[in-house]
């Protein structure tokens, strides 16, 4: 599947985005570049593309020289499309310029995987977008390969060797609704449908761990007794917990257990800020009674209970 494509900036002008719709599959869109500087024309490129309905990404050129002015643009760059829902890729452009073309390549590796994890972290999906040099030169590093790449290489085939999600194959292309040059791209993915599938699969992995039970680990348990409590496996817990070794867990450990809980009206699922105390005075009764009902899940300390523990109430 390739989908056609182009990447703007303000260098494009004025947009006859009508003339634009029905001409390519999708835009990227130059939001800022440094630290920190806006496009002039992003919030009008981005508003137009969304009139007449043509999927966008959204990507920031990075002046970047350090992992903490890295930090810095991609603070920027997230606080600025927040308020935007780009159904392809979120880009930190990594090219050469009078600012960073001395960088060496290994901090420069450093400050797209900073760039990346931050997109990461603010819910986007991140790709790097960097010219063959760079890629085989400078960002050649397996921290990187997780993240897609948009290839730029003004040839008539791409020669990059590693994968890639985008490629650049012209800086001058003649589309109708822009007036002059404008840069050209092949898509080799379905990120909508991508980036759909993600925000869906968190949505629901959210939605799940909301019907987790923490579990406090005490002397002598064992994670298959664990297990065998709550109808599921040791191996199933071990994975979901990220626990190498099944056989070395630790009293007050917090050993999450995944899966539909059956709440009845005797019981309460603690909620974050939850007390003892607020939660007995919730149902008229002592913290002290409430604590010895529930000593076997509570543990030692009374003043220790986790979001997701439920407690009996009758």
């Amino acid at each position: 599947m390739e989908k056609r494509g182009i990447d703007i900036s303000h260098h494009q002008g004025d947009i006859d985005f009508d003339k634009l719709k029905g001409n390519i599959d999708f835009a990227m869109v130059r939001t800022s570049y440094g630290s920190f500087y806006e496009d002039k024309k992003y919030k009008q490129n981005i508003l137009g593309l969304e009139r007449v309905k043509i999927p966008y990404g959204l990507y920031h050129f990075s002046y970047a020289t350090s992992v903490d002015s890295a930090k810095k643009e991609a603070e920027g760059f997230i606080n600025i499309i927040k308020k935007y829902n780009p159904t392809y890729p979120v880009v930190i452009d990594i090219e050469a310029s009078d600012r960073t073309s001395n960088v060496r390549g290994d901090t420069l590796v450093d400050i797209a995987d900073t760039i990346c994890k931050k997109i990461e972290e603010a819910g986007y999906y991140a790709m790097i977008y960097a010219n063959l040099d760079y890629l085989n030169n400078k960002l050649n590093d397996s921290r990187l390969d997780k993240y897609d790449k948009w290839l730029a290489e003004w040839k008539s085939k791409p020669t990059y060797s590693k994968k890639f999600g985008m490629w650049q194959y012209t800086s001058k292309g003649r589309i109708p609704g822009i007036n002059g040059n404008v840069d050209l791209n092949i898509s080799y993915k379905d990120y909508p449908s991508i980036i759909k599938n993600v925000k869906e699969e968190e949505k629901s992995t959210d939605n799940n761990m909301l019907n987790d039970v923490n579990y406090v680990v005490k002397k002598g348990d064992t994670l298959s007794a664990i297990a065998s409590k709550y109808g599921t496996t040791y191996q199933k817990l071990a994975s979901y917990n990220n626990i190498k070794n099944p056989n070395k867990i630790y009293p007050g450990q917090i050993i999450r257990v995944p899966g539909n809980i059956k709440i009845t009206p005797n019981t309460y699922v603690v909620k974050k800020g939850d007390t003892l105390s607020s939660i007995a005075k919730k149902y008229g009764i002592s913290w002290k009674n409430l604590y010895e009902k529930n000593k076997t899940i509570i543990g030692k300390n009374p003043n220790k209970i986790y979001p997701g523990q439920i407690f009996n109430i009758s």
